[in-house]
């Protein structure tokens, strides 16, 4: 991507800056020149970020010096779109703390180089990391989105949708629209109805993917995370926020209640997912499993076990929160042997179960799952019910990350 003389200036000044904190702190083992050896294959992200070490024990200066040097690291290299990958790579080789917050961290990653690089909605997709990893680069994406707020509202909802749709993929089309919904919380000052309002104008197609961002951005807001302004109006009942959305938002805001705030209790079992959602009915307690599911494991397989002691259309709702994008990069065959779990589903929840992993399977291989991973299936009826969710992994998705 081209960059602008004035653009080059302020890249070049960060990154002598960035060399500088790093020389003074060698043997730290941070920064960008220095030795090589033993940091394995990621030697410029390991370097950056095990300098961090130093803070482990101020959790705030801890967070800020790995969104530093994150930050330090998309300036230097001048890529996003290929750095970030390489970042993701380097996160889940090491585990730990830095993988299991890194999407959050790179919010102001993202919000900070989009300043540096004066971005705009209609550079976007240049930005964008190649990569459906749901990470560090789909963290990097929303604090892009975040920074273009303000374009954001002055384009309008079509011109939102539009911007979006320029996505390389389909995941990355989705993380848009998801950004779509911090941007406007953001910008409403972290009150939800205006927000889910904003995201209603989107359409249908986007709408609830929208809401799922936003009300993603409410519970780091309560959380008093991210630079966000805390609501003036805060419940940390999920029951009685979601209780109280439009149908269309009811999955959505479900999907982020207790990820973003978990239980006294984390679930690990069926008898566990019930009890958070006992009392609820309908849809209310459908988007209940859902979320519950979703913090029963980052195991998507052991997920789908605790699926196979539910019945009927907890057993659907359960499916739902499988954490499908975890397995993103992984080969097909173990993709194909994911949808191969629904065999041991309840039977009445089997046609769901199908065709929601061939939906989500197929938006994180951009369409790439309908043939190669349905066909791989055993039989006719369990064929057509994951090619059925494959065709419709255009719409909205409601439950996914």
């Amino acid at each position: 991507m081209g960059s602008s003389r004035g653009l080059r200036a302020v890249i070049a000044a960060f990154v002598l800056g960035a060399v500088g904190v790093a020389a003074g702190s060698a043997g730290a083992g941070g920064g960008f020149g220095g030795p090589t050896f033993g940091y394995g294959p990621h030697v410029r992200e390991a370097r950056a970020f095990r300098f961090c070490a130093n803070f482990e024990r101020r959790p705030a200066r801890y967070r800020s010096c790995l969104s530093d040097q994150a930050l330090s690291l998309v300036v230097q290299t001048r890529n996003p779109a290929r750095e970030l990958p390489r970042i993701d790579r380097y996160v889940h080789s090491v585990g730990g703390f830095l993988n299991n917050n890194c999407h959050i961290l790179m919010h102001p990653v993202g919000r900070r180089y989009a300043r540096i690089a004066h971005l705009t909605l209609g550079r976007l997709r240049n930005f964008l990391p190649r990569t459906n990893d749901p990470g560090c680069s789909a963290g990097f994406s929303h604090g892009l989105i975040m920074y273009l707020g303000p374009q954001i509202v002055r384009l309008g909802p079509q011109g939102a949708t539009a911007a979006c749709r320029r996505a390389a993929t389909r995941y990355q089309r989705y993380s848009c629209v998801h950004g779509l919904g911090h941007a406007y919380m953001r910008l409403f000052n972290e009150t939800v109805e205006p927000a889910v309002g904003a995201c209603a104008a989107l359409g249908r197609a986007d709408a609830a993917d929208c809401a799922q961002g936003a009300f993603h951005d409410y519970w780091i807001a309560v959380a008093g995370l991210d630079q966000t302004r805390r609501p003036a109006q805060v419940t940390t009942s999920p029951r009685k926020l979601c209780g109280g959305q439009h149908g269309q938002f009811v999955r959505a805001c479900w999907f982020r209640a207790f990820l973003e705030r978990p239980p006294k209790r984390t679930p690990v079992s069926a008898r566990d997912v019930l009890a958070l959602c006992r009392g609820l009915r309908g849809l209310q307690r459908e988007a209940c499993v859902t979320g519950a599911t979703l913090i029963v494991s980052p195991d998507p397989f052991d997920q789908v076990g605790v699926c196979k002691r539910l019945r009927g259309d907890d057993a659907a709702a359960c499916v739902r929160g499988v954490r499908v994008p975890s397995i993103a990069l992984s080969p097909l065959r173990d993709q194909v042997r994911l949808v191969k779990e629904c065999a041991g589903v309840d039977h009445k929840a089997q046609h769901a179960c199908y065709s929601w992993l061939g939906k989500a399977l197929n938006v994180i291989r951009n369409g790439g799952f309908a043939d190669r991973g349905c066909d791989g299936l055993s039989y006719p009826k369990t064929r057509a019910a994951c090619a059925e969710g494959a065709r419709s992994y255009d719409g909205a998705l409601e439950t996914f990350s």
